[in-house]
């Protein structure tokens, strides 16, 4: 995948103030816990300055001047010290690891809410596993950002801070000498800086691929088996594992970077500083404890400095993460205008007037359509594949306006009419009918959250589920797996209808809802829609000429225009394309 655009890229500048905007607002509602957490990081670097000081008092106290007794002394004081760092570490970790949770998990769901308030067009063509790979990895990136600047860095440099004022108090001169590694450590996270946040940018869409093959192979497996596909999507995998672990150990080659490097230096500092104590402790009289305090506390040192570079350096991964994340968030999104009326009670009509639709400028859907479905009426929507059957009810649905033309529900123009209003009063059934993973009773009140049991119970007798209920153990309150992998196509189109029967819509649209059921459900469920929902206007989708028999008229569409529209005897009589659509004699 090509690295992103000079507009896109990402700079020093850009991570900077993408780490002090998200520090900004993750800290204000939680610096109880954080204040808690940095008596924790001063602990551990106080009592880490402690343990190495303590080297003076080992050698000096006990060996140099040979003292036994104040072995056990010097003992106590160690341990002692030992305790109190291990306490504050522990209490450190944990307090991060909340602080990670938390801050991932309130990013994650401003995410998610963000992208399910776009319209149903942003999902087109994009798969599910990719955006969902986004909300993960923006959210976890957040945390790692937030931990990464205000305690990771913090407790290290802090720690780093005690260790050279006990290197200060031991020895000004060499811990002066010794300081000349810190403009190469600054020159070399400065860089590698930069390199991770040039390697680091594809990431998400690289990860977000991988997984969309997954769950593509594991979602169509039976497909997959009967057209022996196992090869091809095996090929397909392994190239998008490939390409995710060449980005990942790009990443890992400029990380790992730091620690072979910071090692060369302190060796470098070490070696010097042998042959400076000895010729200090020969010449000037300097003691041995001195000097083990000091190299003890340079030593020590050298940890956290290893990790503040180490850490700053995959923190530009993360905070890149972040500055997109924020892109996407502040993102414009196309807003329609929310109209501020409500459909009545009553069953509506249903009018399109002089009505067009492209997808783009070189994909027309629809074609000035005009037609007008009274309420209360039955009407069947046939045509060829493509003939734009989807897109007319998309707009019904509102899930797209028309590109010219008004579509009227009721005599009211969509776009006056309230979001809200156009949901509650519209049910779709699809012939795809997507089931929540939860029971079949959690399945049935999303149609109405208000519904009692004695409703779903109700609606589900209606759908001819009663069958299906008895059989089940927990009847109800059955699970039907995962996008109801649990049931038959046939069962999930049953609770789907049963769904919209629940909802008590006031126009009901069947997308070959009936499509998986058989001759004798499918014409009990029609009955049932005309008895039941006699005072609702109703849309099928179909190429069944079974449920034509249920309808008042027919519209049929062909390449997105409207060629007719009257009864299923008329235009047998009238149309050769609907004589041909059904395979009836000319």
């Amino acid at each position: 995948m090509s690295d992103m655009s000079e507009k896109e890229k990402f700079t020093g500048a850009q991570a900077r103030a993408t780490g002090v905007r998200l520090i900004k607002e993750a800290m204000p509602s939680r610096w109880r816990l954080y204040l808690v957490s940095l008596v924790c990081m001063i602990g551990v670097a106080g009592f880490t300055g402690a343990l190495a000081n303590s080297t003076r008092m080992i050698v000096n106290d006990v060996f140099v001047a040979d003292d036994t007794s104040a072995a056990i002394h010097v003992a106590l004081i160690v341990i002692a010290v030992s305790i109190g760092k291990s306490f504050f570490e522990y209490a450190n970790a944990v307090i991060s690891t909340i602080f990670n949770r938390s801050i991932s998990a309130d990013y994650q769901k401003k995410v998610f809410e963000r992208m399910l308030s776009k319209d149903v067009w942003h999902f087109s063509g994009k798969h599910a596993s990719v955006q969902m790979n986004q909300v993960r990895v923006y959210g976890q990136a957040c945390g790692k950002t937030v931990i990464n600047f205000t305690n990771k860095l913090l407790t290290d440099a802090l720690t780093l801070v005690g260790l050279i004022v006990v290197m200060i108090i031991q020895d000004p001169l060499m811990t002066l000498l010794s300081s000349v590694m810190f403009p190469l450590i600054f020159w070399l996270v400065s860089h590698l800086s930069k390199k991770v946040r040039a390697v680091a940018n594809a990431e998400t869409e690289l990860s977000g691929a991988y997984f969309a093959t997954g769950v593509e192979a594991f979602d169509g497996i039976k497909t997959l088996k009967s057209y022996r596909l196992e090869k091809k999507t095996i090929k397909k995998f392994e190239e998008g594992v490939e390409a995710l672990e060449e980005r990942m150990l790009g990443i890992a080659k400029v990380t790992s970077a730091t620690v072979p490097i910071m090692e060369l230096l302190g060796g470098l500092v070490i070696g010097f500083f042998v042959v400076y104590a000895a010729w200090q402790t020969i010449t000037n009289g300097k003691t041995p404890g001195e000097f083990t305090a000091f190299i003890t506390a340079f030593l020590m040192a050298y940890q956290p400095a290893e990790r503040v570079s180490k850490t700053w350096v995959e923190l530009q991964k993360s905070i890149t993460h972040v500055g997109r994340m924020y892109r996407e968030l502040e993102s414009p999104v196309k807003q329609r205008d929310e109209g501020r009326l409500t459909l009545s009670s009553t069953a509506p009509s249903i009018a399109f007037e002089d009505v067009s639709f492209e997808y783009s400028s070189k994909s027309r859907a629809l074609h000035r359509l005009n037609f007008n479905i009274n309420a209360g009426e039955r009407v069947a929507i046939v045509g060829r594949s493509g003939a734009g059957k989807s897109t007319l009810i998309d707009l019904v649905l509102r899930f797209y306006d028309p590109t010219s033309g008004v579509v009227r529900i009721g005599g009211l123009d969509m776009k006056d009419v309230t979001e809200q209003s156009a949901r509650d009063s519209i049910a779709l059934i699809s012939q795809d009918v997507f089931l929540f993973d939860g029971t079949i009773r959690d399945n049935l009140r999303d149609g109405n959250p208000d519904a009692s049991d004695e409703d779903l119970e109700r609606a589900a007798r209606l759908a001819q589920l009663s069958d299906l209920i008895d059989r089940l153990p927990e009847g109800l309150d059955s699970r039907v797996g995962p996008n109801g992998s649990a049931l038959s196509g046939g069962q999930k189109q049953r609770v789907g209808i049963a769904r919209a029967l629940a909802k008590g819509a006031k126009i009901y649209i069947f997308d070959e809802a009936t499509s998986a059921l058989d001759v004798e459900n499918e014409q009990a469920i029609m009955k049932m829609l005309q008895k039941e929902l006699a005072s609702a206007t109703i849309l099928f989708v179909t190429h069944r000429p079974s449920t034509l028999t249920f309808v008042d008229r027919i519209l049929m569409l062909d390449n997105g225009e409207l060629i007719g529209f009257d009864t299923a005897k008329n235009l047998e009589e009238s149309k050769a394309q609907y004589r041909a659509l059904f395979n009836l004699p000319n």
